[in-house]
């Protein structure tokens, strides 16, 4: 099964080719406010090394949140439009359960910088058959309240962790791993046992309002 995966809910661009378990062709870059630009290019970029085209794929995959608005934004909005274009259907998979899947086995505690001096975070673990599973459910807060949800063992990762490693770094049993990131090849197969649906049913998930609303009483008055 081929899926062209796409990831950009964090500081992170990555896009990744993925066929089963096997990484043809990826894109892995750090920036700030770049989302919009990276990302177009970087699909290209990433289907003309493996020699594919969008007709080729069998699916694709984003990650859905939580995380920056805009970069989700980005994100689900282009991979909706290769979708309409390509007819090709898309799964949506977590951010969180992303970071978590970078850690080969045992507890994870996956911390996502939500700003406003709050984290994004969920605890995962692997079930009888060694596949990745929830242990409650996402949520945010303070890092200070957010991190005594974590449990002896955990592996913690994330830039929630990273930015607040005063918190996450003194959590007794805890393991903070430093610079952690989602990566588009996780999100490929994380997606591959999951259903797929039409692109416009895919939906962010923001857990909180956005940082930005408009005013409807001033806008109305302008």
């Amino acid at each position: 099964m081929l899926t062209l995966a796409v990831t950009s809910s964090t500081a992170v661009v990555g896009v990744a080719l993925v066929s089963g378990e096997r990484v043809l062709s990826f894109r892995h870059l750090r920036t700030d406010r770049r989302h919009a630009e990276e990302l177009t290019p970087m699909i290209r970029d990433v289907l003309s090394e493996a020699g594919r085209s969008l007709a080729d794929m069998d699916r694709l995959a984003v990650d859905v949140g939580p995380g920056r608005f805009t970069g989700l934004r980005v994100g689900i909005a282009t991979v909706r439009t290769l979708a309409f274009a390509a007819d090709k259907p898309v799964v949506g998979v977590s951010s969180l359960e992303a970071l978590a899947a970078t850690q080969p086995g045992g507890a994870v505690t996956a911390v996502i910088d939500a700003r406003r001096s709050e984290v994004f975070q969920q605890r995962f673990g692997l079930d009888s058959s060694g596949t990745l599973t929830p242990l409650d459910e996402p949520s945010y807060g303070p890092p200070e309240e957010m991190a005594l949800a974590i449990q002896d063992g955990d592996t913690i990762v994330g830039d929630g962790a990273d930015r607040y490693a005063e918190v996450y770094g003194q959590v007794v049993g805890g393991k903070h791993v430093v610079g952690v990131e989602p990566m588009a090849e996780h999100i490929a197969r994380l997606s591959i046992a999951r259903p797929a649906i039409p692109g416009p049913l895919v939906v962010p998930v923001y857990l909180r309002d956005p940082d930005v609303k408009v005013n409807i009483k001033t806008r109305n008055n302008s």
